[in-house]
């Protein structure tokens, strides 16, 4: 099976090495920490400077859209050490921060498998490669 996600090599490698010493004990966070894991392996990552503008990656700031009543929403794509939700910093294993990461503005994703809620990412107001910030 293809991954039509797209991540940066960088992100990969930071990702890769979180998986070898990050325990969780929930089960469908299990389930969504292995799920990213397969589609990783599965990608051809891209060099960071080649990642187009409308890809999500961490440390993107980016727009929701709630399908279901339309309200949008601004989150901020973390590692999970930094995730806040107060602060909507979601963290890139988080339900919807596990299904943005690697898909383009225009996707649509489910909150969580458990759930009837839908988003679809509107737009990316702050990208780190795009504006040349690779060191994030």
């Amino acid at each position: 099976m293809k991954c039509d996600r797209v991540f940066s090599k960088h992100d990969c490698e930071r990702i890769l090495n979180l998986f070898e010493n990050y325990h969780v004990s929930d089960e469908s966070e299990k389930k969504l920490i292995e799920t990213l894991k397969q589609q990783i392996l599965k990608s051809k990552p891209v060099d960071a400077k080649k990642i187009k503008e409308n890809i999500v990656t961490i440390n993107s700031k980016i727009i929701l859209r709630n399908i279901g009543n339309g309200l949008r929403e601004e989150y901020h794509l973390v590692f999970p050490d930094d995730s806040d939700l107060k602060c909507r910093k979601i963290s890139i294993f988080s339900g919807i921060g596990s299904q943005v990461l690697g898909n383009k503005v225009g996707t649509v994703i489910k909150e969580n498998p458990n759930s009837e809620k839908y988003y679809m990412i509107e737009d990316i107001i702050y990208q780190p490669e795009a504006s040349g910030d690779l060191h994030l």
